[in-house]
């Protein structure tokens, strides 16, 4: 059974309560009416039909997870005086949104076990609560061997910088193990995982977020500290391996999920023990040692001290140099390439790129193909293609495709040996097709759409554009593109730029660009493609000459009301927000906009 509790966090007034006793009945009602004690949270029940989170997995034995979910409410508040810079003369009330928190604890036993925890975003209750974050912490039991392990270890290190010969009896009745595990028991066995659910629109909303479902199966395992000079010489903290890098400190892990419109949002939770992987610190006089399971190891100044995570290349530096792998090859070469783990050495990182790519490792291919890319070795590129492609690379495949059929762009015809080529490279690309990759669908369209291709067929251009943005609607601005620019055919294209435009707002404020041109003026859609814009340009981080551009454009057509009604007060702030980011490029709006925001103004006051 789940246990929940609610805390409620009251603020305690010492300094003024002790006047209390002595004030007359007027000044006692007014400290009671400052100071009044708040209603204590009642347990948090939270509606049937609530939004939630359902956490759900396996938890391995000996362990136990807690999961705490912190609420507010703007409805409950409390009051608190305030003396900014200590100035006691001038106080002032702050109101705050009264906060609680719901805990969730369970524990496995000698097995592990199935769980599956919910937590509402709508706490409910008479103060309406609302979930600003949430947390899973994962800990160590005393009866798993990991605690074993950490208490035998500090045994032994405590015996030998004591330089004694005690038994293991009297070790033993020393250093009795708990009953239970806290924060204040002798190791940290215990780890830190956050979700913060960031609602759509937000500041914090970016396409970084993490969506639901979420599956989570992070690895703990246990770093042991060893301080020969300290008043506590001995120190075990468990670390995860979603961290990346480096403090030997830091516990918690913050993964920010965007929350949806669905009524429940699944988190697959699945933890794993790595008991058997330590890492081990030796803090020295001058220098401090740490030693990974498979003999890596680094010494660091005091101050500079890093920790790998688990699973992470530079924590396993010798097993990737005595590895035969392709990806191992490729991960000690980034090592190189970037130089954190080791000195920077360009000439092994491109050793390593080498292998690793000669035997197949896809990136370490794309690697090579970039290299010999940007440095113009056309023969070296086409080397390496081709060795992508034998190893099944799809990309590598419509690349080698495209060589003998790029002169058709060009207007150019294609005789002899450069015909056959071409040939052998239509055949493969209707193999690949045939196939269903979308890439391939829409390259072939491509040269569909051309009219002075050899392969022109407009109606099986349509239907191949169809199919690739079907299947992939991140092809839909290229299609689009083609029949705009290329075809000059923006009826037959108008489709995709609706996908294009939906998906992305680079492509959303170039469809309103030709939406407002003088051949395809269409105002009131393009009155709804630049509120897309200039609503999420911002938070999104469009470039700043798109975004002026947007706010500008919709601000005349808001202006003028042409497409739709006149809106004099939000043109205005979009002739504003346009100036302000004028300076950072060049453009022809600035004095166009000066003058609107002057006559608006005006006409205002």
């Amino acid at each position: 059974m789940s246990l929940l509790q609610c805390f409620h966090r009251t603020p305690l007034y010492l300094a003024c309560s002790a006047g209390l006793m002595f004030a007359s009945p007027v000044m006692a009602s007014f400290w009671e009416s400052l100071f009044r004690s708040e209603l204590p949270v009642d347990q948090v029940t939270a509606p049937a039909d609530s939004q939630r989170f359902e956490f759900v997995g396996v938890l391995p034995a000996n362990t136990q997870l807690e999961l705490v979910g912190y609420y507010a409410s703007s409805i409950c508040t409390r009051k608190e005086i305030r003396f900014p810079s200590g100035d006691l003369a001038n106080p002032y009330r702050a109101i705050l949104e009264e906060t609680s928190v719901l805990r969730q604890v369970i524990s496995s036993g000698s097995e592990a076990s199935e769980f599956s925890l919910p937590l509402a975003l709508n706490g409910g209750g008479d103060c309406q609560w609302y979930l600003e974050d949430l947390m899973l912490d994962v800990t160590i039991l005393p009866n798993h061997p990991l605690w074993q392990r950490a208490k035998t270890l500090q045994r032994d290190y405590l015996a030998k910088l004591q330089g004694t010969s005690v038994d293991a009896a009297q070790l033993a009745s020393q250093t009795a193990l708990p009953t239970q595990v806290s924060s204040h028991d002798d190791f940290y066995l215990s780890h830190e995982l956050n979700i913060d659910p960031i609602y759509a629109g937000s500041e914090a909303d970016n396409s970084l977020l993490a969506t639901t479902p979420l599956s989570l199966a992070p690895v703990y395992y246990p770093v042991f500290i060893h301080y020969p000079e300290e008043d506590k010489p001995f120190e075990a903290r468990l670390k995860s391996s979603l961290q990346r890098t480096y403090s030997l400190w830091a516990s918690p892990y913050t993964q920010a999920v965007r929350r949806g419109e669905e009524a429940v949002m699944r988190v697959n939770f699945n933890p794993q023990i790595a008991e058997h992987y330590e890492v081990d610190v030796w803090y020295q006089p001058d220098t401090v040692e740490v030693k990974y399971p498979d003999g890596t190891q680094y010494a660091y100044a005091n101050s500079e001290v890093k920790l790998y995570a688990y699973g992470k290349p530079e924590s396993q530096i010798k097993t990737l140099a005595q590895s035969a792998k392709a990806e191992d090859k490729r991960l000690l070469a980034r090592i190189y390439e970037l130089g954190h783990a080791l000195p920077k050495d360009e000439a092994k990182a491109q050793e390593y790129y080498r292998e690793a790519a000669e035997a197949g490792d896809i990136e370490a291919l794309h690697w090579m193909l970039d290299q010999a890319g940007y440095a113009g070795r056309i023969d070296e590129k086409t080397y390496w293609l081709g060795r992508a492609a034998s190893f099944g690379d799809k990309e590598a495949k419509l690349e080698l495709i495209h060589l003998p059929l790029s002169g058709i762009e060009r207007g150019l015809v294609n005789t002899g040996e450069d015909k056959v080529r071409e040939t052998q490279a239509w055949q493969q690309l209707n193999q690949l097709v045939d196939q269903g990759l979308p890439e391939a669908s829409s390259l072939m369209a491509f040269y569909q759409l051309l009219p002075y291709s050899p392969y022109f067929d407009a109606n099986a251009a349509l239907e191949n554009y169809r199919l690739s943005v079907k299947a992939k609607p991140e092809l839909a601005h290229a299609a689009a593109s083609d029949y705009y620019y290329l075809a000059d055919n923006f009826a037959a294209g108008e489709e995709f730029w609706q996908v294009a435009a939906e998906r992305d707002l680079y492509a959303a404020a170039e469809f309103a660009n030709i939406l407002l041109s003088e051949t395809r003026r269409d105002a009131v859609n393009a009155r709804y493609w630049l509120a897309r814009v200039t609503t999420l340009g911002a938070k999104q981080g469009l470039q700043a000459d798109i975004l002026g551009n947007a706010y500008f454009q919709l601000a005349t057509l808001l202006d003028k009301g042409e497409g739709g009604a006149v809106d004099a007060k939000t043109a205005l702030t979009l002739y504003q927000q346009s100036l302000e980011i004028a300076e950072r490029f060049s453009n022809d709006y600035e004095a166009k906009a000066k003058d609107r925001v002057q006559v608006l103004e005006e006409m205002r006051l």
